[in-house]
């Protein structure tokens, strides 16, 4: 196992709001782990506070110092691969952003990071300027799913639903709402939507807010597959 490199700096209180995002690295690779650093290095945004490369490392300081954001590697040595760090953080609240760095590209990966509640992914060919430009934008609260990932992670769940093919108990949605995630699930924009339905954008986003609500869910994905399995919907 590789010694966490962790710093036992912090930001006096005066200084919060111009503070760097503190960013954990979580990568079993060394030579990926040092383009990360370099990219966290060259942004003055974001401080690299911690480098490990398995879970159970991964997982101890992240309850412990609780940083701003984690880079996330899928395929990790041990028993504790990434998807269920992010569960696991996930489950206990932490407030830390993720951002997946994996060579994984297929449909079933993305998918399971976004229900796992990840802020973003990313493959590890992108370059060091793309990984700090996708490292601020999850820091400052955005999602960094690129089309293709979407697109990926809804063609998965459409085949999830598929197979399971049973309607369960259905839950207390409005029928607008289950308009509104009808629509969703072509993969249309919240825009789209509107136009479609005669609907304002702000009316569309409190319909799906609400969905995501009453299914439990944090992002449109997750409340699809949700509706989905309950029968509210179909995809594919």
């Amino acid at each position: 196992m590789t010694m966490p490199r962790v710093s036992g700096t912090t930001a006096a209180a005066t200084e919060t709001p111009l503070a760097p995002s503190r960013v954990l690295v979580v990568e079993d690779h060394p030579v990926l782990r040092s383009v990360i650093t370099i990219a966290c290095d060259q942004a003055p945004d974001l401080e690299v506070i911690g480098e490990v490369d398995d879970g159970a490392s991964a997982l101890e300081i992240c309850r412990r110092l609780q940083p701003d954001l984690m880079v996330l590697d899928l395929s990790l040595p041990g028993d504790i691969q990434g998807l269920e760090i992010a569960r696991r953080v996930r489950e206990e609240k932490l407030p830390i952003k993720i951002l997946v760095l994996t060579a994984r590209t297929d449909d079933e990966s993305v998918f399971e990071s976004v229900a796992a509640g990840v802020d973003g992914y990313l493959e590890k060919t992108a370059g060091v300027r793309s990984i700090a430009d996708t490292l601020r934008r999850v820091a400052g609260g955005e999602r960094a799913f690129s089309p293709a990932h979407q697109r990926g992670a809804i063609a998965e769940l459409g085949r999830r639903a598929h197979l399971a093919g049973e309607r369960a108990p259905g839950v207390d949605l409005t029928a607008r709402e289950v308009e509104v995630l009808k629509q969703a699930a072509l993969g249309l924009t919240v825009g789209q939507i509107g136009t479609r339905m005669s609907l304002s954008p702000r009316t569309v986003e409190t319909h799906l807010a609400n969905a995501y609500r009453k299914l439990g869910a944090r992002n449109r994905v997750q409340a699809l597959a949700q509706a989905a399995s309950l029968g509210l919907i179909r995809i594919g």
